[in-house]
Order: structure tokens, then C-alpha cells, then sequence
């Protein structure tokens, strides 16, 4: 359970803060999140919720919720003026997918960003944190070791009473225009773009079919749209387009009511009830150079804003939350060193620049094109493919020897991944092969060989394993002689970080080898087998799946590999090996080859091991 003096504040308690702080209570970390709000956050803003979102809602438990209440893109139905009664045309936005073994959740779904805001709460309230409203950040300033905000408590009856306290860690989770980055000096470059603007906002309609996304004329004139949302009756509206006075439509209700009726048909019969939200929307396309100064992080909109084309938004700043939580508990928990977060601007950084570029695309394309494909939901926008393939923190042996093997051939010129050139970060020109760093997929169809009394599901999946509070080590077939040495090496860690799962082929009994694992299952289909690409010796045998949903480490067979699992949690772990001895070391080729000792407790037994290093630093006294 987490202590019970808060360590890191969050600030700002819209979706990036609350999975942050889900994240961190999670992971046995107290967290203080606070909100200068009283009221909840109304309208559609942030409705797309993409099939990434939903697997990391699953590692909290809260997919089904969320799927209770959201609905299916619907298909969008444009309509002929200047009545607005005939359909011309019919389209997809984001065609329904069936869900396969390794992927459970292939669609969007819609549903508004207050009751998604309303499901994380109660998610955070199980876990004894409670989100503190009408509680304002006014400043602080930070030290070498700690945070002291000075906060302002907002009372019903307008007054309001002053608080002074320190943290080790502040998270900005604030928004576009939160106090958070401003404070803190990052600078947010990017652009402001005023010919794109539009109206946004809910309407109560009647007469108006709930099946339809409808549309009436285009973007690149006179748009208006009117989306179903999960609430009967209550619908999305976006007016855009060049021939409006954006700015009055949306200060002046009585030309809202005036522009809609006009520009859906003035014969349809439509009627235009409650008017619950509107907003002038003018796209800002800005980002941070880094999401970390010091010990203030950033999430979400206040590292960075986009056009809300393409639906990127909630989701980019949950994968942001749910990307820092992990570390920064590790962090926090003193088993990991506090360079690790480096690696949260290193890993996110190319992804929003990606996400930028893509949404401002799609953007231009629906101001300018009078094209259904405008519109269109392609897949690199389901989340995904993104990836961290070239973080420092993971491993990956398959590619590493495929480039060993191949490092004679002429290919030609081949791109560079120096400053970020040649990255990849949502995935659309990989080659459908697994490499570290990318997400690691689910498989059904498991069955567990040695349930414990409380494990009565006969059937599971690697989504009910895999969770944001340790390491899953998936050992596979080709593997099993290793497990002994694996399982050694995962004890050297400190308990609950990891999870050792033994993943058996169709009808193979448990062999003795397993003895020490945490989990053995049978995968009966071969969905695992699959995902994972176990066929033959250059498979991985080994993957290690880490608390972020993604792989961190592949290991195949000829390397050894518990060297690799020991070398991918040594890329972020603290925690002190005892019991090894350095009995040789020589040098070559800019590397420093090691001949370790492993004393096994409890055997009377050693291990000799070898590892490589780009250094080796000696602080083992005078002898």
C-alpha cells in the first residue's frame, strides 16, 4: 500500500492527471492530485477514445466501464443542398474491425470526456485517492531535491485560505493554458492557425436520427455537422468554413440557432433544443522541446496542443501519463536511479512530433478537399503501431544479431536514426516484424496449468497478466532449459517488480525446469506462439514485457538469455546484485568484457557469467 505522505502532486485532474495518478498509487506510490475546478468538465471535447486507450484502460480495469457507456463511430451520411433532406452519399470514418487473439479492442469508440473524467475518478477513489477540487497552484519553486508549491483553497461562500507544502515530484497535467509549463520556463513553439477555426459545441436536436454522423457542405465553404453522442437526443456540432463570422456564431445564441437551421435545410423539420457547450475552436499546434525540468514533468495538453482532427488528443496525453507513471514510481520507490525519466522526453518526444504532423495534415485535407478520405480514420490513428524502438532503455537481440548478419551487404543509402531522422514512431512503414520497443500483443485462448485457489477463470489471456505494476518475463518452449537461471536472476530483484510466465505449446506437461516460475500456462491455440513469432531457432524465447504495455527486451536462443533480461532491467534498476564477484576483465574494441561469479544462495553453489559494458567504473577499495 502507498505510504500515506503524498510524495509527487499532480496538477490538473483531467484525463492525462487522473491516469497518471493511477498509475503512480498503482505502482504503491501516494499521490496528491488537485483541481482548481469545482464543476466538471462538460461537453464532447476529447470523445474518440482509440483502441490503444482502451487496452491501457484494461491494465486499470476500467475497459469495460468505459465500454459500457461509449458508442461506435457511426456512419457518416451527407446530405444535398440548399433542402438538406436528400442523402447524396454514405462513408465509413473508421469501418468496423472484428477483434482478433492479439488484438482485443480494434475499434474507436465515442464517448465524452466528462464521464471518461467521471470512470478514472472512481477508478482512483478504490485505490483511497480522491481528487481535491477548487484548489489552485498560485506558484512555487523547486530545489535539488524537492518541490514547494504554495496552493490556494477556494471555499463555497468565496473565500479562501492559503497552503504551503513540498513534494518530490510535481507533474503538470494543467492544460494548454495551466500555470504548470508557463511557471517552469519550457518553451512551447508552434503555431497558431486562424483560417481553420470553427465552432464547436452539444445541442439537444429532435427529429434527427442517432444512427448517422450527419453532414451538410464541406469545410472548405460552409460546414456543419451534427454527431451522435451517448446521451440520447444530445449531439455534436461542428460549424466551420469561410463564409461565417466564427466569432459571433459562437458568442451569439441566437445566431448559432439562425447559422444551423440554414445550413442544414430550412424544410427538414430539424428542431434545435439546448444549447449545454460551445466554444470558438481556433487549432494551436505547439509542443515542448522536453517534458521534464528538473523535478517538474508535463502531461498531456501542457506539453502540447493540436488540432482536434484525427482524435489524437485524450489518447496522446493518457500514453504520456501511463509512460511516466511506471518510471517515476521505480523512481520513487528507490529502485531506480532518477535518470530513468530522461527516458520519458527521449521516448515521446518523436511520437508527438508525428501526431502533429498527422492531425495538421488531415486538417488541411478537410479544409481543402471536398473528399470523403478527408475524414477518413486511417489505421496509424488507432494508436497502435506507436512505438519506442529506439529508446536506450530496451533490447532487442533478434535485430541486433539480423544486423550482425547482414552487416556485409550493400544496401544502399540508408536513413540515419540520429535527431530523430529515420524514426518511425507510429509504426506505418514497419515491416509486421516484433521488435523491442513495440507493443506487446495480447493472446487468447491460455489456460493455466497451475492455478491458484482464488484463479478460477478456466480461460485467459496475456492482457490478464500483463499489468502497469511489474515486468511480465514470458519464457517460451525453446527456453525451458534457461528457466532455472532466469528465475535466479529475477530474484535478485526486488520482489513484486517482475513476473516470470511459462508459455507451454498445445499438450505438453509442466517440466521440472518450471520449478520457481510464477505462472505456467498452455497455449492452447497458439495465439501466443504466434504474436511473438516462436517458430524455430532464430526465434525469441524470451520477451520481457514492461509495465507500459510495450516490449522492453527480446532474447533468442544462442545468446543466453537471462544476460539479456539482467541487461534490460539493469538499463532503469537501482537495486544492488550481491553476491558477484569480478574475478577478470579485459578490453577490446571500445568495450569492456566481464567474467562474473554468482554466489546462488541457499546451493553452496556458483555461477560463472560474462558480460559486456561500454565502461566499467572501480570503486572496490584499495585491494
Amino acid at each position: 500500500m502507498p505510504s500515506a505522505t503524498p510524495r509527487a502532486l499532480v496538477v490538473g485532474a483531467g484525463p492525462s492527471g487522473l491516469v497518471c495518478a493511477l498509475s503512480l498509487i498503482r505502482n504503491g506510490v501516494s499521490v496528491r492530485i488537485i483541481e482548481k475546478n469545482t464543476q466538471p468538465r462538460y461537453g464532447q471535447r476529447g470523445a474518440g477514445i482509440m483502441p490503444r486507450s482502451l487496452e491501457l484502460f484494461n491494465s486499470f480495469g476500467c475497459a469495460d466501464e468505459i465500454l459500457k457507456h461509449a458508442i461506435p463511430v457511426p456512419p457518416a451520411r451527407r446530405y444535398k443542398l440548399p433542402k438538406g433532406t436528400h442523402p447524396i452519399g454514405e462513408f465509413e470514418m473508421s469501418p468496423h474491425v472484428d477483434p482478433t487473439p492479439s488484438c482485443p479492442y480494434p475499434n474507436i469508440v465515442l464517448l465524452g470526456q466528462g464521464r471518461v473524467e467521471d470512470i478514472l475518478r472512481s477508478a482512483l477513489a478504490e485505490q483511497q485517492c480522491n481528487v481535491e477540487v477548487a484548489i489552485e497552484l498560485v506558484s512555487f519553486e523547486q530545489t535539488e531535491s524537492s518541490v514547494t508549491v504554495h496552493l490556494v483553497r477556494h471555499g463555497p461562500d468565496g473565500s479562501y485560505s492559503p497552503e504551503h507544502a513540498s513534494y518530490d515530484w510535481m507533474i503538470g497535467a494543467d492544460g494548454a493554458r495551466g500555470i504548470v509549463r508557463k511557471m517552469s520556463g519550457f518553451s512551447f513553439l508552434g503555431e497558431t492557425r486562424t483560417v481553420e477555426n470553427h465552432v464547436v459545441g452539444d445541442i439537444y436536436v429532435d427529429g434527427l436520427s442517432q444512427k448517422y454522423w450527419h453532414m451538410w457542405g464541406d469545410a472548405s465553404t460552409m460546414l456543419v455537422s451534427l454527431r451522435p453522442t451517448e446521451t440520447p437526443g444530445l449531439f455534436n456540432f461542428i460549424i466551420a468554413g469561410h463564409t461565417i463570422n466564427h466569432a459571433q456564431v459562437s458568442s451569439d445564441e441566437k445566431a448559432l440557432r439562425k447559422c444551423l437551421a440554414e445550413n442544414t435545410g430550412s424544410k427538414r423539420g430539424l428542431k434545435f433544443k439546448e444549447i449545454t457547450w460551445v466554444n470558438h475552436y481556433v487549432p494551436n499546434i505547439r509542443m515542448v522541446q522536453d517534458f521534464q525540468k528538473g523535478r517538474i514533468l508535463l502531461v498531456g495538453d501542457s506539453a502540447h496542443v493540436h488540432s482536434f482532427t484525427g482524435g489524437q488528443g485524450i489518447n496522446t496525453g493518457i500514453q504520456d501519463a501511463y509512460n511516466l507513471g511506471w518510471k517515476l514510481a521505480l523512481v520513487l520507490r528507490g529502485l531506480a536511479s532518477p535518470s530513468l525519466l530522461h527516458t520519458y522526453s527521449e521516448e515521446r518526444i518523436p511520437v508527438i512530433r508525428e501526431m502533429l504532423d498527422r492531425t495538421t495534415r488531415i486538417l488541411r485535407r478537410i479544409f481543402t478537399e471536398r473528399t470523403n478520405d478527408a475524414w477518413s480514420r486511417g489505421g496509424g490513428l488507432l494508436q497502435l503501431g506507436i512505438n519506442y524502438r529506439w529508446s536506450s532503455i530496451v533490447l532487442d537481440e533478434r535485430k541486433d544479431t539480423e544486423d550482425a548478419e547482414f552487416s556485409d551487404f550493400d544496401f544502399g543509402e540508408e536513413e540515419e536514426e540520429e535527431g530523430g531522422a529515420g524514426i518511425d514512431a507510429y509504426g506505418g512503414s514497419s515491416d509486421g516484424i516484433l521488435c523491442a520497443g513495440d507493443r506487446a500483443p495480447d493472446a487468447s485462448g491460455l489456460v493455466n496449468l497451475a492455478p491458484l485457489p482464488h484463479q478460477s477463470s478456466p480461460s485467459w489471456r496475456l492482457f490478464d497478466i500483463f499489468r502497469p505494476t511489474h515486468h511480465t518475463v514470458l519464457i517460451f518452449p525453446p527456453a525451458l532449459y534457461d528457466a532455472p537461471a532466469i528465475i535466479r536472476t529475477l530474484e535478485k530483484l526486488p520482489s513484486g517488480m517482475t513476473r516470470s510466465v511459462v508459455l507451454l505449446g498445445r499438450g505438453q506437461g509442466i517440466p521440472a525446469c518450471c520449478r520457481g516460475v510464477d505462472s505456467v500456462f498452455e497455449d492452447r491455440e497458439g495465439h501466443a506462439h504466434n504474436a511473438y513469432v516462436i517458430v524455430d531457432d532464430w526465434a525469441v524465447v524470451v520477451v520481457v514485457a514492461g509495465p507500459s504495455g510495450l516490449i522492453c527486451a527480446l532474447a533468442i536462443l544462442k545468446n543466453g538469455s537471462q544476460q539479456t533480461i539482467r541487461a534490460a532491467l539493469a538499463k532503469y534498476s537501482s537495486n544492488i546484485e550481491r553476491d558477484v564477484e569480478l574475478v577478470f576483465l579485459q578490453q577490446f574494441h571500445g568495450e569492456v568484457e566481464v567474467k562474473l561469479l554468482r554466489s546462488v544462495p541457499g546451493e553452496g553453489a556458483e555461477i560463472a557469467d560474462t558480460a559486456r559494458y561500454d565502461w566499467i567504473i572501480g570503486a572496490d577499495g584499495a585491494r
